[in-house]
C-alpha cells in the first residue's frame, strides 16, 4: 500500500534530523515511517516558513506530529454565527509525558497560528508506537 507523501503538496513539507545525522524528508518517506525514537529535531516547511522544535526541551521524552482539519464557526460582531471556514493544521512539537509543547502550523499560509501546551492525555493518540513506550510507561 503506497502511504501518502508531501511532494503531492506544493512547498510543504517536514524534514525530521535522526541522532546518526540522517535527514529522513516527509516528501520522499511516509512521516508514520520515520524512526521515531532516533528523532532530535523536526523542520516543518509550509510555503516558505519554517517552524523548529528539537529535543532539548526539560523533560524531553518524545516528539508529537500530527495533522488535523475541519471547520471553525466564524460570527459577525454582534457574536451571531455567519458561516463555517476550513481549517488544516500541522501540529509540531513534544511532551515530557505529562504536559505537550505543541505548535499549530496553518497549512493555507504556512504561518504559525500558535504556541500553547496541552496534557499529554489530549493527544496521548498522536504518539507514534515507535515511542508510546517510552512516553506512557
Amino acid at each position: 500500500m503506497r502511504r501518502h507523501l508531501d511532494s503531492e503538496y506544493k512547498d510543504r513539507w517536514e524534514q525530521f534530523f535522526l541522532a546518526n545525522g540522517i535527514v529522513e524528508d516527509s516528501r520522499n518517506k511516509n512521516w508514520r515511517d520515520v524512526q521515531w525514537s532516533q528523532v532530535v529535531r523536526i523542520e516543518a516547511t509550509l510555503l516558505g516558513g519554517k517552524h523548529v522544535v528539537d529535543c532539548t526541551g526539560l523533560g524531553f521524552r518524545a516528539f508529537m506530529n500530527f495533522r488535523w482539519g475541519g471547520t471553525e464557526p466564524l460570527f459577525d460582531s454582534n457574536g451571531k454565527f455567519t458561516t463555517r471556514r476550513p481549517i488544516r493544521i500541522w501540529t509540531i512539537g513534544w511532551t515530557d509525558g505529562t504536559t505537550c509543547f505543541l505548535k499549530d502550523i496553518c497549512f493555507y499560509t504556512g504561518k504559525l497560528i500558535k504556541e500553547y501546551t496541552a496534557p499529554l492525555s489530549q493527544f496521548a493518540n498522536h504518539l507514534h508506537p515507535l515511542v508510546k513506550d517510552k512516553v506512557l510507561g
